[in-house]
């Protein structure tokens, strides 16, 4: 038998309870209805607060710790009914001033990108997990963290950072040459979260073939920063993840990089038949 699949959940769950033991202004709102024993209530259960589904009530007292000057992350949004709320709960959140760790599949609201100050992150493996919770309770901004279901798809050989929240603005995947200046007509990869990041490196097990950039901060100054990067070294792009739409990666992405071209390729969910499409649509775009 292998080894027990590692939840991404259970990660930023051990992670928060670390940062704080360190800090006492981290506080921990837990939104999931009859949820297990939570690691941040084991440990600090005078900052541990099961709210369930009383959405009122959790505005209402989140508001009021952050006002206090705690750093309070709400966990747990997406569980049980009442999904089609949870993004304008969430936005509440942000708006006072929380952080908020949501499911990678939740929709965003469109006033999430003009919300100011937020800082929105798709980590995907446990040491990129981990790195965004200990910077998001270390700055005391809000951040979006999106979660996936597990936390294997991991892009580090790269990052050579310490792991404190130090990731750069693209992550260069190191296998099979990636991140070394190229031809600029050169087909890149582009993986944002948990599942993109998994098929992006299914495709690169292939063998040699298109380079690989990671994305991990997705706001508007981070994206700035790394499609400045990106069009220095190549100026073709499958984008592999990430919400699709108007406030998407790839088509703001395109827009920040008017001379490449940039192609967005769904997920169907069968990993072996994603890679073959993936690859022929990188083949397609690199004529």
């Amino acid at each position: 038998m292998g080894a027990p699949a590692i939840l991404a959940e259970d990660v930023y769950r051990e992670e928060l309870a670390r940062m704080g033991a360190q800090d006492g202004r981290v506080v921990c709102v837990e939104a999931v209805p009859g949820g297990g024993r939570h690691p941040f209530e084991a440990a600090h259960p005078d900052r541990f607060f099961q709210l369930g589904r009383v959405d009122s009530a959790m505005v209402s007292m989140v508001e009021g710790l952050v006002t206090a000057g705690f750093r309070v992350f709400v966990c747990g949004l997406g569980a049980g009914a009442g999904a089609e709320r949870l993004p304008r709960l969430a936005l509440a959140h942000l708006r006072s001033g929380a952080s908020v760790v949501v499911p990678d599949s939740q929709s965003d609201p469109v006033e999430l990108l003009r919300t100011p100050r937020v800082r929105i992150a798709a980590p995907s493996g446990v040491r990129e997990i981990r790195a965004v919770v200990r910077s998001a309770a270390r700055s005391g901004r809000p951040y979006h963290i999106r979660i996936g279901a597990g936390a294997s798809a991991d892009v580090t050989a790269g990052w050579a950072g310490s792991g404190d929240g130090d990731i750069p603005v693209v992550v260069w995947d190191a296998g099979r040459g990636a991140g070394r200046r190229t031809d600029p007509a050169g087909v890149c990869l582009v993986s944002v979260g948990e599942d993109g990041t998994r098929l992006a490196l299914a495709v690169r097990e292939r063998g040699p073939g298109p380079a690989h950039a990671h994305l991990v901060y997705l706001d508007d100054s981070h994206l700035a920063a790394a499609a400045g990067e990106l069009a220095r070294r190549h100026d073709r792009f499958v984008v592999l993840g990430g919400h699709r739409g108007p406030g998407g990666v790839a088509t703001r992405l395109s827009r920040l990089m008017p001379g490449c071209d940039v192609l967005e390729m769904a997920l169907g969910g069968d990993l072996a038949a994603d890679v073959v499409r993936v690859l022929h649509g990188a083949e397609r775009l690199g004529r």
